[in-house]
């Protein structure tokens, strides 16, 4: 089947050679060349038509049909999905369909990318919802089977209705808890979230940090120090912000050591930066688990992590803190020995 490029161009070649050989009928009239001349000049027409056609088709096949044709049925092939093909630009001898067919190549890469970076984030939506769901529902269900065995009759025995109030809180707490890490990984993650960069003293906010968390520091047993000198440090940053992540940082590390032990806050001076280090004398991180920690509500120890309590996002909300302010945190850990997860600072 002739396509309207085909159907223009062989038109217009047969209208030029018939003109041209009209004119050149007339001319050999003008000259009173015999008439025996037009049998040959209507031959030399046709076979004129013929080639000329003959090499048009040959030119709009090779040079467009066909590429054409391959960028249509790759075309085709994406609407079932993400598909593998190109076109393979380089045979293609016309400057403007090769230009349309390396520009549907990138289109095509790059929707192949989109869709693979939807199928992947939509898989996480699912785990993410699965583990929200997990985490929501064990407290819930703790405060649910408490109260049905108050209202059961373990209302009227006191020392039962304590313990059993004492544990609805505990869970009513955690709840809480997960709900605030949650809508604060929401925000921070699309955005909602706004930084207030501004210089401030961190040693400040270090020791503001480990005194507010000292009660928690002598329910476990933990020892919490600072191993530098300095009275005034300033950094660039957002304060509020970066005394969140401080804090999940000395809690999660005070919840993963060994009674007696301790958590060190330390600063290391540089150039144009400050770097801030939370050591730990804990029970550390497996070699494999070391680059999966700040994933969220990832556990490795599920069994400690129930009995410390914690919401399993404090971590993933520190990488984030921490990459809103073009840092990334960094795990140093041997296992029965401890950890330090460390980031650096604009000064």
């Amino acid at each position: 089947m002739k396509g309207p490029i085909e159907k223009t161009l062989r038109t217009s070649a047969f209208l030029l050679l018939t003109f041209s050989f009209i004119i050149i009928g007339i001319i050999l009239n003008v000259f009173g060349i015999h008439s025996q001349v037009v049998p040959i000049l209507l031959f030399a027409w046709i076979a004129a038509n013929m080639v000329v056609l003959l090499l048009i088709r040959f030119i709009i096949r090779k040079g467009i049909t066909i590429p054409l044709r391959e960028v249509i049925e790759i075309m085709n092939s994406f609407v079932g999905g993400i598909s593998s093909a190109r076109v393979n630009s380089s045979q293609v001898s016309s400057h403007e369909i090769k230009e349309l067919s390396e520009a549907f190549n990138g289109l095509a890469e790059k929707s192949s990318k989109d869709i693979s970076e939807l199928k992947k984030l939509e898989q996480v939506r699912s785990q993410f919802l699965g583990n929200v769901s997990h985490e929501l529902r064990t407290p819930i269900f703790s405060i649910q089977g408490y109260l049905e065995t108050l209202l059961d009759g373990a209302l009227d025995d006191s020392t039962v209705r304590r313990k059993f109030i004492v544990r609805s809180h505990a869970n009513a707490v955690r709840l809480n808890l997960l709900l605030s890490d949650l809508i604060d990984i929401s925000k921070i993650e699309s955005g909602e979230m706004r930084m207030s960069y501004r210089y401030f003293n961190i040693v400040e906010m270090i020791q503001d940090v480990l005194h507010s968390l000292e009660y928690q520091a002598q329910q476990y047993k933990v020892e919490l120090k600072t191993s530098f000198d300095q009275d005034e440090v300033s950094v660039y940053g957002d304060k509020e912000r970066l005394s969140q992540a401080l804090t999940n940082l000395v809690e999660n590390a005070m919840k993963y050591n060994k009674p007696g032990g301790s958590v060190s806050v330390e600063l290391e001076m540089n150039t144009s930066v400050v770097k801030i280090s939370v050591k730990d004398t804990g029970i550390g991180i497996a070699e494999e688990h070391k680059d999966r920690i700040f994933e969220r509500f990832y556990r490795v120890d599920k069994d400690r992590s129930r009995a410390v309590g914690g919401t399993g996002l404090g971590l993933a909300i520190v990488k984030h803190i921490l990459e809103a302010h073009q840092t990334t945190p960094i795990v140093e850990s041997i296992q029965g020995e401890g950890t330090t997860i460390s980031f650096s600072l604009k000064i």
